[in-house]
């Protein structure tokens, strides 16, 4: 069964893509940033991944128990939409809060990556700066 979040899913994963690529990228010192330019963008980051922590907080309180009644109908459509929250028992992170969860941590790891683009540009300084001061 799925929940109707593949679309989002989707989004998460292609996101999730991305971040890898960064993370690639940093760790390679392909992408090396100015420390304040890397903290600006890493915040933005920050930002959005508070702005989802909010979304997921939200989508907790939706879950629901016993407001449909307690017929036959009113708890299928409590499962169904309690399942379209937090997922099912055969696909526990197709769920929104699960989603939100999984992006809110990709972008923080986005942010940490910037931050270490940052302190890969200050290490190089520092080192070319000894150097510097050990040939004169």
């Amino acid at each position: 069964m799925t929940t109707g979040m593949e679309g989002f899913a989707a989004q998460a994963g292609n996101l999730a893509g991305q971040a890898q690529g960064l993370r690639a990228a940093v760790d390679a010192g392909h992408l090396v940033m100015d420390p304040q330019a890397a903290e600006r963008v890493a915040r933005v980051y920050e930002d959005k991944a508070d702005d989802i922590r909010g979304c997921s907080s939200a989508a907790q309180r939706l879950i629901t128990n016993g407001v449909y009644g307690d017929c036959f109908i009113g708890r299928g459509l409590e499962k169904k939409f309690n399942e379209k929250l937090t997922g099912t028992g055969g696909a526990p992170d197709a769920g929104l809060i699960p989603i939100l969860r999984k992006m809110e941590k990709i972008l923080r790891d986005m942010a940490q990556a910037y931050r270490d683009s940052a302190r890969d540009m200050r290490n190089t300084d520092e080192n070319r700066a000894h150097d510097l001061r050990k040939s004169v």
